[in-house]
């Protein structure tokens, strides 16, 4: 059967059940922050604006707390607007790279904890 979120927003798909939930964790470099584990990355290339915000949105509210998301664009809009979404999905601005025509930013979802103070 074919899943109709995975369909439609394929940055969504999830990987087989049996899989050990670090099994597409690797490990990231961020400016400022050092060498982390990026436990989960959205693809977004070709994405439009309005798409792009709400697929990341919903990784971002689906995240568990200490997770690092790890959000891949080549839209310069959609780049510019992501950090500032950030702490409305209880989230963290860890930076953003700007690689050979798309950016990489890195976010961290915040335990309840933690609150506002971040980092």
């Amino acid at each position: 059967m074919i899943d109709p979120i995975g369909w439609i927003f394929p940055a969504l798909r999830k990987g087989p059940a049996d899989a050990a939930p670090d099994a597409a964790s690797r490990w990231v470099e961020v400016p400022g922050h050092g060498a982390m584990v990026a436990d989960a990355s959205v693809d977004l290339m070709g994405a439009t604006c309005l798409r792009t915000n709400l697929v990341t949105k919903r990784a971002l509210d689906a995240a568990r707390p200490g997770t690092v998301v790890e959000i891949v664009s080549d839209n310069l809009s959609s780049v510019e607007t992501i950090p500032f979404m950030l702490a409305g999905h209880g989230c963290v601005h860890l930076g953003t790279l700007h690689l050979d025509g798309f950016w990489k930013i890195y976010a961290r979802k915040l335990g309840a904890d933690e609150g506002e103070k971040g980092q």
